[in-house]
């Protein structure tokens, strides 16, 4: 499941792309530079002759979210701002967690790819509790949980019941959202003016997802299959205001992957340097056009701010007093996407 615009690569596979070190081939297969070219390298050793206080710190971390014990089944040096070892297992053939922990005994990462009935009773409590403030409801049960655990000490996790999941970030709920099979006639009236604006015609019905921040309406994503491409609108629900469109057809990820598999670099290249060519004003003065074409919106008067040049660049577009909205653009200088702040 989407659960925004921008998953369709990671931004960690984009940023190589445009920073050169990566390309996406004719396929939409990303083809990343190698471990060893990037720096990194990792290699296996025997999990027997791994330093006992690393494994007892990895051990005593994950008590921190699961419960029962754990055999580590895979060992690996490897390279994560500095020289770590990296202790993991298996479950059903599938990488079920692994652990990060430097040579002094500090665990800097965890990945865990847990069931509910594994984790620890504190962790239940908590996803519980969290459940039950953005939903109003209490879950019927969790499916999986997603727990990962980062080197500045921050913990994100994820948790799925049925057809929905709930986000949270250092214990904090963060987001939720999930598929629906249908949705209100209000919305589908505005998604059709949305579409509309752009010459587009549906073909067949959209994938239907919604997003939930606390405190916050409801979202619908709606993603459809068109005459012109992929669409993607995002609608907020009781207003029926569109705060968001992605053109993908038009976008910086389909254009890279469509290099020809003849010559993937030297096209990848071209529009790398094409992308980092445009200056805020010439970005600026297109968004403001297509704003106001693609989404009815008026940008006249918003201040602007490039980010993110060398990973997947965007606008940042802002006033006093409005919502800031984000802008999206392709090598031709197009903005493919606007998402208003919500």
């Amino acid at each position: 499941m989407k659960s925004s615009f921008y998953k369709v690569v990671s931004t960690a596979a984009l940023a190589a792309i445009i920073a050169g070190t990566g390309a996406i081939g004719a396929t939409g297969t990303v083809q990343a530079a190698s471990a060893a070219e990037a720096g990194q390298t990792e290699q296996t050793v025997n999990i027997k002759n791994v330093d006992k206080k690393l494994v007892d710190a990895a051990l005593a971390k994950l008590k921190e979210y699961a419960k029962g014990s754990v055999s580590f089944s895979k060992a690996e040096t490897t390279e994560y701002n500095g020289e770590a070892v990296s202790l993991s297992w298996q479950k059903n053939g599938k990488l079920a967690g692994s652990v990060y922990v430097k040579p002094d005994g500090k665990v800097v990462r965890v990945y865990l790819d847990l069931k509910y009935a594994q984790l620890n009773d504190t962790l239940k409590s908590k996803l519980s509790s969290a459940w039950k403030q953005l939903y109003q409801k209490t879950p019927s049960g969790f499916t999986s949980v997603d727990v990962n655990y980062l080197e500045d000490g921050s913990t994100d996790i994820m948790a799925f019941c049925n057809n929905e999941r709930i986000t949270l970030v250092d214990g904090k709920v963060e987001s939720g959202g999930g598929s629906l099979k249908s949705m209100p006639a209000a919305i589908q009236k505005a998604a059709a003016q949305a579409l509309s604006r752009v010459g587009a015609k549906a073909k067949g019905s959209p994938r239907i997802y919604y997003s939930l921040k606390p405190n916050k309406k409801k979202v619908y994503e709606l993603e459809y299959s068109t005459n012109k491409g992929n669409i993607e609108l995002e609608i907020e629900e009781t207003t029926n205001r569109l705060l968001g469109i992605d053109l993908g057809y038009l976008s910086l990820i389909k254009e890279l992957g469509n290099v020809s598999k003849e010559n993937p670099g030297e096209e990848t290249k071209a529009i790398q340097d094409k992308v980092k060519s445009y200056t805020l004003d010439d970005l600026k003065k297109s968004a403001v056009k297509q704003a106001k074409e693609i989404m009815n919106l008026d940008l006249a008067g918003y201040g602007a701010e490039l980010k993110d040049v060398n990973t997947y660049p965007y606008v940042v577009f802002s006033k006093k007093g409005s919502p800031a909205v984000k802008g999206y653009f392709n090598s031709k200088g197009e903005f493919h996407s606007f998402v208003i702040e919500h």
